[in-house]
């Protein structure tokens, strides 16, 4: 059985957009969350001005709040 696309962004990025629509998602603590944008901020990968990845597509801001992402280049 094949992968959905879902299913593979999932296990690349531990979340995907939709879990902010998920009751259940858990979320970072503010700690978590800002060292995480801090390591975004000074990696090479991200669009400054509106703070997007490039290697995932996703807007930080919202990514490094849920707990289970996780960087695709394994930076955290």
């Amino acid at each position: 059985m094949t992968k959905s696309r879902w299913q593979e962004y999932r296990e690349k990025n531990g979340s995907t957009p939709l879990d902010f629509l998920n009751p259940q998602t858990r979320y970072a603590d503010d700690n978590l969350a800002s060292s995480r944008m801090s390591i975004c901020m000074s990696c090479p990968e991200l669009r400054p001005i509106v703070n997007q990845c490039k290697q995932c597509g996703c807007l930080m801001n919202a990514k490094t709040k849920i707990e289970a992402s996780k960087c695709p280049l394994g930076k955290w």
